[in-house]
């Protein structure tokens, strides 16, 4: 590889990793690169070096700054602080999130996850194949599940999708963002307020409020609406985006499904393989900002730098996944992968992501144990510039 390797690299397909990440792995693990709009940063390729670096405090998760060579490129939730701050402010407002986003609550979650993931696959029964799976599973099962937890009504769940879809449409453009950020900032106002008027439902709602009606100023309104929306959004397109991508994962390989067919007891180590294999990403990675000079993998990294990491190259590395590139349902470890990330911004909602998982392939799998791809795998759409990977239609027949 020669000169400054500019990233993201061009991918094979979205289901193919590129080669780039296993050869700067073994050759230059701390490389430096030009992003797309030409600035320079610092891309790591080891799972240790990169799982290290997501609990470093000199790295600032606060990349959108002046100066920044991310400065005004990614979309974000208006002026939404806490959520993407560093501790101790950070700290705090995960703690108090957190303990509204209980085991408990999560787990109570099944049985009516369960249920939606059933009455979807009846509707899909019923229209025959061929059916699409985003469209009729992969997007509706988390939209209703992170809905009916933060209380939003049915009738309202298509409205949300578009504002989030908006959102997280890079090509939308800012004026369209805004106005989209602003319009669900708004319905999560008078979700709040109806809330208030009408409580005890003992949601994570509920919990929410609680928190943000103690005397003790710990959440201001404008956190808690911030904390809504982040919640809402990120509930929904990243765990869609998993469930088209591990389908079309299994679908490729056809020896794994048979295993998983074969034994529905793997479901668990299945979803751990499929996150570690198959994740979703923005196509860039995790970034962060050296607020100081730091030294990783023993190159040193000076403050002001953008240092980009990528889980997907994490979860290939071969020094902590044996055959990474080998897809195994049965594979011990899977569950060390870096798909919700590490240290102090661990996705808060990996346990119901996980959930979500676990029964919609569960369910899928016994329900059709025949599925295959409609079309080719190369007539497969894919978004042009989305801030998820994950397919537009899958269609399938059974």
């Amino acid at each position: 590889m020669n000169g400054r390797p500019r990233y993201p690299f061009a991918r094979e397909s979205q289901l193919v990793m590129p080669r780039e990440f296993a050869w700067l792995r073994e050759r230059d693990p701390v490389c430096r690169v030009t992003l797309p709009h030409g600035r320079e940063a610092v891309l790591l390729t080891r799972y240790d070096d990169i799982r290290a670096a997501l609990s470093e405090r000199r790295l600032s998760s606060r990349t959108n700054r002046p100066g920044s060579a991310l400065e005004g490129s990614a979309p974000g939730f208006g002026n939404a602080e806490r959520p993407f701050s560093d501790p101790p402010e950070h700290t705090r407002w995960r703690a108090l999130v957190a303990g509204a986003f209980t085991a408990r609550r999560v787990a109570a979650l099944r049985p009516r996850v369960q249920d939606i993931t059933d009455g979807l696959l009846d509707a899909m029964a019923a229209h025959g194949p061929p059916a699409d799976l985003m469209a009729g599973l992969a997007l509706p099962v988390p939209v209703a599940v992170i809905c009916e937890l933060l209380g939003v009504p049915a009738a309202d769940q298509a409205e949300f999708r578009d504002w989030v879809d908006e959102v997280f449409l890079l090509p939308a453009g800012p004026e369209r963002r805004t106005r989209a950020l602003g319009a669900l900032a708004d319905y999560v106002r008078g979700l709040l307020a109806a809330r208030r008027a009408r409580p005890g439902r003992d949601d994570l709602l509920d919990g929410l409020l609680a928190v943000r009606d103690a005397d003790d100023g710990r959440l201001t309104e404008d956190e808690l609406v911030q904390t809504v929306m982040i919640l809402l959004a990120a509930g929904y397109k990243s765990t869609a985006a998993q469930i088209g991508r591990g389908v079309l994962t299994l679908l490729r390989h056809r020896d794994q499904l048979a295993v998983l067919r074969a034994d529905p007891g793997l479901v668990p180590a299945a979803v751990e393989e499929l996150l570690r294999y198959a994740a979703p990403g923005n196509g860039l990675g995790v970034t962060r900002y050296a607020t100081g000079t730091l030294d990783i993998g023993g190159v040193r990294v000076p403050e002001g730098t953008v240092v980009v990491l990528p889980p997907q190259a994490a979860n290939r590395d071969p020094r902590r996944f044996p055959r990474p590139d080998r897809f195994d349902v049965c594979r011990a470890g899977a569950a060390r992968h870096l798909a919700f990330g590490a240290g102090p911004h661990f996705c808060l909602g990996a346990a119901l992501a996980r959930l979500e998982l676990q029964v919609v392939f569960d369910r899928l799998l016994r329900r059709f144990p025949g599925i295959e791809l409609a079309i080719p795998p190369g007539e497969l759409r894919w978004p042009a510039d989305g801030a998820l990977q994950g397919p537009d239609e899958v269609p399938l027949r059974w």
